[in-house]
């Protein structure tokens, strides 16, 4: 279980240095992604969803032990809806599945995971 915790605080911090935070801004600020998580399946692999500050982006972090492990995506929410960023070392046939899946989603599917985060809701 430590393990798990370790890896999973790694994933998010992989994000970390790249953030940017509101509509478009180039400049590089923190965004504290810590709100949940939500178990969600993509590709089928499990993923551990959070939300962020800014109460519209989501960072999705492979779950410990997944052959996706390590990996994150994250939805950096923009004033014309979200760009859906990667990064990580993960098993490219489960990354890349859940890749496909994750691509798919609406803006409106996005916020759900938003308000899931924050409801608890998929644990």
């Amino acid at each position: 279980m430590k393990a798990g915790l370790i890896t999973t605080a790694m994933c998010l911090a992989m994000f970390a240095s790249v953030c940017a935070h509101g509509d478009d801004s180039t400049a590089a600020l923190p965004l504290t992604c810590s709100v949940g998580p939500v178990e969600q399946t993509y590709g089928n692999t499990k993923w551990l969803v959070y939300s962020c500050e800014d109460g519209r982006s989501v960072v999705i972090v492979s779950a410990p032990g997944s052959p996706a492990n390590p990996f994150v995506f994250r939805f950096m929410a923009r004033s014309d809806g979200y760009v859906l960023q990667s990064k990580g070392t993960g098993e490219r046939q489960y990354t890349a599945a859940a890749y496909g899946e994750l691509k798919q989603l609406s803006v409106q599917e996005v916020a759900a995971l938003v308000e899931m985060t924050r409801n608890g809701a998929g644990r």
